[in-house]
């Protein structure tokens, strides 16, 4: 008589294998869901502040935010003390979820991130295969530079509503406070790292008039790296997001073309700009927001006018204010494609 073939056991059908699945799931997540709600935490900060017009509120205003976590940062801190109270992190998950927008976030996926509270930093490394006694590793320094002497670049960005759109207008105008929020920190500080980037010793590569093919050209131009973050103008964006190539799922404003290639467009770019990501090290320290209450600022019609003063009181307007600072301390093999005029 023929044995009878044992039949393979299912790992699915494991009780065992199957929680252990179950609580991996459970953790992955209850971690998207932290993010995602300190995320939302952070606009609702910022939408107290922004409404924090007068003089000495904003402490307040957060204290009396609706949101729990807003009001555990702000419990028992004066102002300043806000972004040591667990602001900081609210602003660190809002980053995050915006990254696609943004080249230095994009780029802290594959970076040599730099912690902020340490005083001195020295990367070496080295590896070897050999026989002999002599084939010792002999690390070589990658990065050393003193904390404490460096000096942060500073990104500012505003936003500014009438305070009717901020008090009466419902969640359409909160929709369009928070589409304003996220395209005033990521303009300020893609700018502000693209002509940090302009200044390094980058290659040049003529462009073809072809988004894909430029891409290929600046990739290949660029030293290895793990991963690439890449600046480009919106309409080449909008080209390669229609690109049967474009297996990460990227949108018209950026994302994943490929793995271990991020796009993010810029809208006044005139160049495309390929960043090895993980040659480069970056000291991010963080964005803080806000309230400008009675402030004066230049205020223009088009982005091409001529500016002149306003004050937001006297207008009856309500202005936030953004600041992001970071140090890019080191680049390499940066590369830049010239697109053709």
């Amino acid at each position: 008589m023929a044995a009878i073939p044992r039949r393979r056991k299912n790992m699915m059908h494991d009780p065992i294998h199957a929680a252990r699945l179950s609580l991996a799931r459970n953790s992955i997540d209850a971690l998207i869901g932290n993010q995602t709600e300190k995320a939302a935490a952070f606009t609702d900060l910022a939408w107290a502040l922004l409404h924090a017009k007068q003089p000495g509120s904003s402490l307040k205003a957060l204290q009396n935010c609706g949101n729990a976590l807003v009001r555990k940062a702000a419990a028992h801190a004066l102002a300043d003390e806000v972004w040591e109270n667990g602001g900081a992190d609210l602003a660190a998950s809002y980053l995050a979820s915006i990254a696609e927008l943004s080249i230095i976030d994009s780029a802290k996926k594959y970076a040599r991130v730099l912690p902020t509270n340490s005083r001195s930093v020295m990367i070496a490394a080295d590896a070897v295969g050999d026989v002999v006694a002599e084939g010792h590793p002999k690390p070589v320094k990658r990065l050393s530079l003193s904390l404490s002497d460096l000096e942060p670049t500073k990104a500012v960005g505003m936003v500014v509503l009438t305070e009717e759109l901020a008090t009466a207008a419902g969640p359409e105008g909160r929709r369009l406070f928070e589409a304003e929020l996220a395209a005033a920190v990521t303009r300020a500080s893609n700018a502000s790292i693209l002509s940090a980037l302009a200044d390094s010793d980058a290659v040049t590569v003529p462009g073809t008039g072809d988004p894909l093919a430029d891409l290929r050209a600046g990739l290949q131009a660029a030293g290895p790296s793990d991963g690439y973050v890449v600046a480009m103008p919106s309409g080449a964006v909008a080209d390669l997001a229609t690109r049967v190539e474009n297996r990460g799922g990227m949108g018209v404003r950026g994302g994943t073309f490929v793995p271990g290639v991020e796009v993010v467009a810029v809208d006044d770019a005139t160049a495309i700009t390929v960043i090895p990501a993980s040659r480069i090290a970056l000291w991010d320290g963080g964005l803080r927001v806000s309230s400008a209450e009675h402030a004066t600022v230049d205020m223009r019609d088009t982005p091409e006018s001529e500016a002149e003063l306003v004050s937001l009181w006297q207008t009856n307007c309500l202005g936030l204010m953004l600041e992001r600072q970071w140090h890019l301390a080191q680049a390499d093999s940066v590369a830049v494609v010239e697109l053709e005029s």
